[in-house]
């Protein structure tokens, strides 16, 4: 049965779009099959995807779905034992009371076994997310749902400094909410991947690469998934 990832905030300008991509690419390449919804207004996963037909690596790139319906929940109820990971990847705001978006953002927030929320490694990144936190708890304490792990993950530090840490330190203490250790680097590989869609794992060096394995091996041991090679080499050959 598959796990249920959302990646989500309603700060823009966070990198959803791109750690999705990054991170679907990362558990297909070591067998897993994922299915990404794509349920963000700007259609990027979809134009990432799109970019990627015809090409040698599109095997390589996950399958990505439009998904604007607010019967989410139903949609990943369906998908589930189809897939070993649904990744969905939220619009950049929470919609207004009963509309399409907020209805897309619940369901999600109420199908998946993990949450991940990007911030940029700045104070203020990190108080943007108010909002989205706030209605996470909402959730919880109006319905009583069960209460999926949630993780703060930084994105876009630059490597060699200390801000990754400290802007963690600031969001744990902010929000009472766990950050990933892995903080994904600032690298420029990550924009060419837009542009031809490919991922991160075709066109990033060796140290950018070494950053995304982590990010995606921390993912799999918070779904409880530790990777090992015997385990890549038999989901591989299951497929």
């Amino acid at each position: 049965m598959a796990k249920v990832i959302l990646i989500a905030n309603q700060k823009g300008g966070v990198g959803k779009s791109t750690i999705a991509t990054t991170l679907g690419s990362g558990l297909k390449r070591l067998g897993y099959s994922v299915l990404m919804l794509d349920a963000d207004t700007q259609q990027s996963l979809s134009k990432w995807r799109a970019s990627a037909e015809g090409l040698p690596h599109e095997q390589d790139i996950p399958w990505v779905e439009r998904w604007d319906s607010p019967l989410i929940a139903e949609k990943i109820a369906k998908e589930r034992d189809r897939y070993d990971f649904i990744i969905i990847d939220s619009a950049s705001n929470l919609g207004q009371k009963g509309d399409a978006t907020q209805k897309i953002i619940l369901g999600a927030i109420k199908s998946a076994d993990l949450i991940l929320t990007p911030v940029g490694p700045s104070p203020f990144d990190v108080d943007g997310s108010e909002d989205f936190i706030s209605l996470l708890r909402d959730i919880w304490e109006r319905f009583g749902e069960q209460k999926p792990p949630v993780y703060f993950l930084i994105n876009g530090v630059q490597p060699g400094t200390t801000l990754g840490r400290e802007v963690g330190e600031y969001v744990s203490n902010t929000y009472q909410l766990p950050v990933l250790n892995t903080k994904l680097q600032l690298r420029q590989a990550y924009r060419q991947c837009v542009f031809d869609g490919s991922s991160i794992f075709h066109v990033g060096d060796t140290q950018t690469k070494s950053n995304a394995n982590a990010f995606v091996e921390e993912v799999l041991e918070l779904s409880g998934l530790k990777p090992t090679k015997a385990s890549r080499k038999k989901k591989v050959a299951s497929k």
